[in-house]
């Protein structure tokens, strides 16, 4: 019976000791933010995994053949004998939105990579200082729990603004890429219409 007593009060204090355990091991300053700077850290490391997954090759091929087509158009609406009509200003239109999309996103893209891996480095270091219940930072500033509280939201308020620049810079892409495509046929018939019109009206010029 003693026996049984004592085995009992011992399972009673291991338990009540890995609760302490438990409790002490979530419970330091700046806890309640790793969840969300380890969740913000993932999601910055899927927006840098959909940049590398981006064709720069097709995007500037893209960009190359607005440029081109802009050329083109430059020249023959300089010219004050050809007329345009409404629908050739609304394509027009497209491929100015298409340039606007796709200006200078390449660069975009790059330095959004680069901002990406300091913006998930960051939130990762803070989330391991959290962890292992650092006391001082780099500057010799005290980590308590009003550090952690300034700190968790600077740093996750620069991963929502990243996310948010990360996320219309693909939309723009996307939409700019997309638009090209599908009126790529029409601005080619509508310059060569053009310059088959200025040739003919330099031929009867000439005649």
């Amino acid at each position: 019976m003693t026996m049984s007593f004592g085995i009992q009060r011992l399972a009673m204090c291991t338990a009540v000791l890995g609760l302490l355990w438990a409790g002490t091991g979530c419970s330091g300053p700046g806890s309640a933010h790793r969840g969300a700077l380890a969740d913000a850290a993932q999601e910055v490391a899927q927006g840098l995994s959909a940049l590398d997954g981006l064709s720069l090759d097709s995007l500037a091929a893209s960009q190359k053949r607005v440029a081109t087509r802009f050329k083109d158009l430059n020249w023959l609406m300089a010219d004050s004998s050809l007329t345009f009509s409404l629908e050739d200003g609304q394509l027009i239109g497209d491929w100015a939105r298409v340039k606007r999309y796709l200006k200078g996103t390449p660069q975009k893209v790059d330095l959004l990579k680069k901002q990406g891996e300091v913006c998930r480095t960051q939130l990762e270091g803070l989330r391991d200082a959290i962890r292992t219940r650092a006391k001082v930072d780099g500057m010799g500033q005290a980590m308590n729990e009003g550090y952690f509280d300034t700190q968790a939201r600077r740093e996750l308020d620069a991963y929502k603004a990243w996310k948010s620049a990360c996320d219309d810079t693909q939309r723009y892409i996307r939409l700019g890429m997309e638009l090209e495509q599908s009126t790529l046929a029409k601005m080619d018939s509508l310059i060569l219409a053009k310059r088959a019109e200025w040739a003919q009206q330099i031929a009867q010029g000439d005649a």
